[in-house]
């Protein structure tokens, strides 16, 4: 894989429109460290939509997706800067989901650990209202005591099926065990964490599948498809390699079976259910958040 490194001219992307702005909370910003993915060469490779969106598609050099990856090396420092000149009660608006078009643990943050220092840039400004960050990586674990300093993270974890060998024939991925263990010692570190089953992939069974979200200790679960989540009705997916290897990749049956399966039970286990983006942007203000969490 093609490592660039390069200095970054902002990092805050504001979400005026999409699949971010939507739901009933939308998030204000999104954050990458990284522009393309360390994964790409996985099985979430194959479907992520990020492969064409415009960032990747005109400043990738024509590499293919998972080839070439490039490190924002200042995206501490502009993140710094930006939230500095911000007014407290602008900070206090924000929220920032991180990220929206690579993982941030990919392998290459053990290397650079750009993720790791804007999370330290976070953890001196405790005023904004939301960080979401997104992955499927066990790598997430390391920074678990410094997501316990800041008091607006979550961390969001992606389990898209409990099969590791459906994984295994298409092109793997970090382990799916290391996954939930990284929910489980999450929640163990007080940190509020959500599982994203997204996009939601052949399980072994609704009932053990369902089970397993249930008691993960995660406080939220999202069901998603690529249909519903690739920003386009599921017209990218249908060009992507994905949709070239699984002829039933349009079929959202079984996400929907799992979602109406959790629905059924997770109010008892004090779990929030979310579908695709209302469920993403479903995380409420910090002043309601509070207040049920207080409760």
């Amino acid at each position: 894989m093609e490592t660039t490194l390069k200095e970054a001219k902002s990092i805050l992307t504001p979400q005026r429109k999409g699949f971010l702005a939507g739901g009933p909370y939308p998030f204000t910003h999104a954050l990458s460290a990284y522009v393309g993915c360390g994964f790409g060469r996985t099985t979430c490779g194959m479907y992520c939509y990020a492969q064409f969106l415009p960032n990747w598609s005109f400043g990738s050099n024509g590499a293919a997706w998972g080839d070439a990856v490039q490190v924002k090396t200042n995206a501490a420092t502009l993140l710094e800067r930006e939230l500095k000149r911000m007014s407290p009660d602008a900070r206090r608006r924000l929220r920032i989901f991180m990220s929206s078009t690579t993982d941030p643990y990919q392998p290459l943050e053990r290397t650079y650990e750009v993720t790791r220092q804007c999370l330290e840039v976070f953890a001196d400004f405790p005023d904004l209202d939301l960080l979401v960050i997104q992955t499927r990586s066990p790598l997430a674990e390391r920074d678990l005591p410094l997501l316990t300093r800041i008091p607006y993270a979550w961390l969001s974890v992606t389990i898209e099926t409990d099969d590791q060998a459906y994984l295994k024939q298409l092109r793997g991925g970090p382990a799916l065990e290391k996954r939930w263990e990284l929910v489980w010692e999450a929640s163990q570190h007080g940190v509020p964490t959500q599982i994203t089953v997204s996009p939601c992939l052949p399980y072994s069974s609704v009932e053990q599948f369902g089970e397993r979200l249930l008691t993960s200790e995660a406080r939220r679960v999202i069901v998603d498809t690529v249909v519903d989540g690739d920003g386009s009705g599921g017209r990218r997916t249908a060009h992507s390699p994905f949709a070239h290897v699984e002829s039933s990749w349009s079929e959202t049956s079984a996400a929907h079976q799992l979602y109406t399966y959790l629905s059924e039970r997770a109010g008892e286990r004090e779990i929030e259910l979310g579908w695709s983006n209302a469920g993403f942007c479903g995380i409420a203000p910090w002043e309601l958040r509070s207040f049920y969490l207080d409760r």
